[in-house]
């Protein structure tokens, strides 16, 4: 079990795209390829943000609709082609004056597990390959595009015990 202290260290959550903030399907077609993003995932980013936690995304892949979104959400950071998961946290952990163990990463499949490896705090989502296991702190009850990324939101802000105050606005 992960202790409270780790998740007191977290200052940034750091989120693999295909198959974490989406259920890993895209779609073809239009011009642009076709990404859905759980909106409740995208409130509890903000929550986080607010709460003065650096968040942002790291992919395997480059798309127009991750780059959308992470503007959409006011993201701090947005690393794409990342084909070395690793290399590219590496550059982030740079740019963004970060140590690995302030960091949550949530994953799916065994891309990411260099970098799980690393963090303070891995994640693997539900429906992730059973090789997370090895490497993830906790898996979520809720799958990859379909809230996941919210349920650990939720505890880490509930560790790092700001969840009231962050949710204060909404019981007014």
């Amino acid at each position: 079990m992960i202790s409270s202290d780790a998740f007191r260290r977290i200052r940034a959550v750091v989120l693999d795209v295909d198959g974490v903030l989406t259920d890993g399907r895209a779609g073809y077609g239009a011009p642009e390829e076709i990404k859905f993003f759980h909106l409740r995932d995208g409130h509890w980013m903000k929550l986080a943000l607010r709460a003065g936690l650096k968040v942002g995304l790291l992919s395997g892949r480059g798309s127009a609709a991750n780059r959308k979104r992470a503007e959409e959400l006011g993201l701090s950071f947005c690393f794409e082609n990342c084909k070395d998961k690793l290399e590219g946290f590496e550059r982030l952990l740079a740019e963004q004056n970060l140590r690995p163990e302030e960091c949550m990463y949530i994953g799916d499949d065994v891309i990411d597990l260099p970098v799980m490896r690393r963090v303070g705090v891995a994640v693997a989502v539900a429906d992730a390959v059973p090789e997370l296991d090895e490497a993830a702190d906790f898996r979520t009850k809720l799958p990859g595009g379909h809230g996941a990324v919210c349920e650990a939101i939720r505890k880490l802000l509930m560790e790092q015990g700001v969840l009231d105050t962050i949710l204060e606005r909404y019981r007014r």
